[in-house]
């Protein structure tokens, strides 16, 4: 009985080799643990700087419309034309919507 020719390097081991878990010490286990909790904290930190960094740019997006909006007209205000005047001689009243 002659061997074939893709068989004759092949491991029939091998398979078995693969699928087994490799055993480790508790102290292993530990410093996996440890590693995998110091990149959890790093990761999570990362994430609020990110966070923080948006607020202030979403905070200053905010002031700048407030600023905008103390320093702009008073929009409660609307511009009416006065009652018995021609269409060429519109008398503009500001009247406040508040009171309407």
């Amino acid at each position: 009985m002659n061997t074939r020719k893709s068989n004759a390097t092949a491991h029939p081991g091998h398979i078995v080799l693969e699928n087994q878990t490799l055993r480790q010490t508790k102290k292993q286990i530990q410093m996996d643990n440890a590693h995998a909790e110091k990149a959890a904290l790093a990761e999570r930190d990362a994430e609020e700087a990110r966070n923080k960094s948006i607020a202030e740019v979403e905070d200053g997006i905010e002031m700048n419309e407030v600023d905008i909006c103390i320093h702009a007209n008073r929009p409660d205000l609307r511009y009416k034309p006065v009652r018995g005047s021609t269409e060429e001689e519109e008398a503009i009243v500001p009247t406040n919507s508040n009171q309407e």
